[in-house]
């Protein structure tokens, strides 16, 4: 054989080994970007299914090599607004902006990640900004009244409601918020109108919300209107036996009728619900002050006393 004969087998033979080399390289590193694009559809259907711890590790891991993603930093953003984490998620959203537009769905998750801030008039902001882009979108519109009516603009509250109710009628929520702004104008007949019409929308629904039931039963009790009172919000106690709002209500009403025992059920079982709620247990020590129950009563009192000081101390 010649040395060119040897020598080729030779180039061949290194050639033949680099490029498997580079093939299972090349393999290597497909295989690693196909488990990184895996982190971005598994955190799409961790999102889907609303496990948005799951979805916000997977998005961590993929963004940390692929910063530019705009598709995952948006919905880490929407994620973390999920999670109860606004700050957060507002961060995210201005980084997002940077590399992208937002839209108008995108605007409507910033406007309320300011009201679990409970910064209204930058969720006011927002929210209107969301609008502008899209004025279609009945649930931004019924957020959009949410928000005037933490701002006590109540008049544009019942406008924003009206919208929502217009582009999905029958929507229960509107209707019973839409009594609420009434209450806030202080029109009552208007007020009880709307919460008998959320209250006769929802009559026959798979799901009722105990809001319209509440919220009426609140009003009548108020007026003094106690016999048509007790029946509505002993439904809504039925519908959300664990809000203890329903709980206290009643309670209360109790309590103006005389029923000591009545009374002293509901606001032990809204105090077991919400055990920091200063109101609930001053109101227990009230009811347990009127038993007879001395001891009891000061305890509740001393109760309510600690988390009312323990409150104004973090909001000094």
């Amino acid at each position: 054989m010649s040395v060119y004969s040897c020598f080729h087998k030779r180039v061949l033979a290194f050639l033949s080994m680099l490029w498997l080399v580079c093939a299972s390289s090349l393999a290597h590193a497909q295989s690693a970007d196909l488990l990184v694009e895996d982190d971005l559809a598994k955190a799409k259907q961790s999102a889907h299914d609303a496990h948005w711890a799951d979805a916000e590790r997977l998005l961590q891991s993929y963004l940390a090599g692929h910063a530019a993603s705009v598709e995952a930093h948006y919905l880490l953003a929407f994620t973390l607004f999920r999670e109860d984490k606004p700050e957060a998620s507002l961060a995210e959203y201005t980084h997002a902006a940077q590399l992208q537009t937002p839209s108008a769905q995108d605007l409507r998750w910033v406007a309320l990640d300011y009201v679990l801030l409970q910064d209204y008039a930058d969720a006011d902001k927002w929210i209107t900004r969301s609008l502008q882009e899209d004025a279609h979108n009945s649930e931004a519109w019924y957020e959009m009244g949410r928000i005037k009516y933490q701002e006590n603009r109540f008049a544009e509250a019942i406008a924003a409601f009206q919208k929502a109710l217009v582009m999905t009628p029958k929507l229960v929520k509107a209707e019973n918020n839409l009594g609420l702004a009434y209450e806030g104008l202080n029109q009552k007949d208007e007020a009880v109108r709307a919460y008998h019409q959320a209250i006769e929308w929802q009559a026959q629904a798979a799901i009722k919300s105990e809001q319209p039931l509440l919220n009426l039963g609140i009003l009548l009790s108020d007026e003094g209107q106690i016999a048509d009172a007790l029946p509505l919000l002993q439904q809504a106690e039925a519908i959300a036996p664990k809000y203890e709002k329903t709980h206290a209500t009643l309670g209360k009403l109790y309590l103006r009728q005389g029923n000591l025992n009545g009374a002293e059920e509901e606001f032990e079982q809204a105090v077991a619900i919400d055990p920091k709620s200063a109101s609930i247990h001053f109101q227990l020590g009230q009811v347990y002050r009127k038993q007879g129950k001395a001891s009891q009563a000061t305890a509740e009192f001393a109760k309510a006393s600690e988390i009312d000081g323990s409150t104004s101390s973090k909001n000094p």
